[in-house]
């Protein structure tokens, strides 16, 4: 009975030497195109797209020859940029001398991608999969021509920890056995006016990032 017990506990460990040698650990970088999309016409139509970046790790564990789960840790900053054309005043009404000004609303996440990779050719794969995010912080700032400083900082705020969670769809190459790069999509399923205390207003928004990415298996 112990030399079957002992067969079993050496086949597993054999077997998880294995798994663990084809198991692909890296980091990656990459570019955030990100905004807000909702459904409140002026808000959409102000709106444009920010440029941020996303940094952190990644494992890539293989199921079979064709399929791979690839679970992530990110530091994600995105947002948007919102842009008004008109004479922005102060409490007392007073021009402040800008016709125009942009908003740049940044929110920094924690985000966890668990998505799973299809090997349609050799170096091709598509990956898709759940992703779900933790906001770190957030900083709206006010720019514009001949805007004064004492505006600059309009809204700072961090250890918010609020969750986002949505779905990851992307398309991706291995340039060789250790580089590969990516393009995905990112869209936000959770209301972000969810949290807001003006449950009157009918208004949702929602998260919607474009990421160009560069991975590097370390080993």
């Amino acid at each position: 009975m112990k030399k079957h017990y002992l067969f079993v506990i050496s086949f597993l460990i054999f077997n998880a030497s294995i798994w663990a040698q084809e198991v692909r650990l890296g980091v990656k970088a990459g570019l955030n195109v990100s905004n807000i999309d909702n459904n409140d016409p002026f808000y959409d139509e102000n709106s444009n797209y920010r440029t941020s970046f996303h940094a952190g790790l990644f494992a890539e564990i293989p199921l079979n020859s064709k399929f791979s789960f690839q679970p992530e840790l990110l530091y994600s900053s995105i947002g948007k940029v919102d842009k008004y054309d008109l004479n922005y005043r102060i409490f007392d009404l007073e021009p402040l001398g800008a016709d125009s000004f942009k908003l740049v609303q940044k929110r920094n996440y924690l985000t966890v991608p668990l998505t799973f990779k299809w090997y349609v050719a050799e170096r091709l794969y598509i990956n898709a999969g759940p992703q779900v995010s933790f906001l770190l912080n957030t900083v709206s700032k006010a720019k514009g021509d001949d805007f004064p400083d004492s505006y600059e900082d309009a809204y700072k705020a961090s250890g918010e920890f609020k969750l986002d969670y949505g779905a990851v769809l992307g398309v991706g190459f291995f340039i060789n056995d250790d580089i590969n790069i990516g393009l995905q999509y990112y869209r936000g399923l959770k209301d972000l006016f969810g949290d807001s205390d003006f449950d009157i207003i009918d208004r949702k928004a929602y998260h919607s990032v474009f990421q160009l990415t560069v991975a590097y298996s370390i080993f």
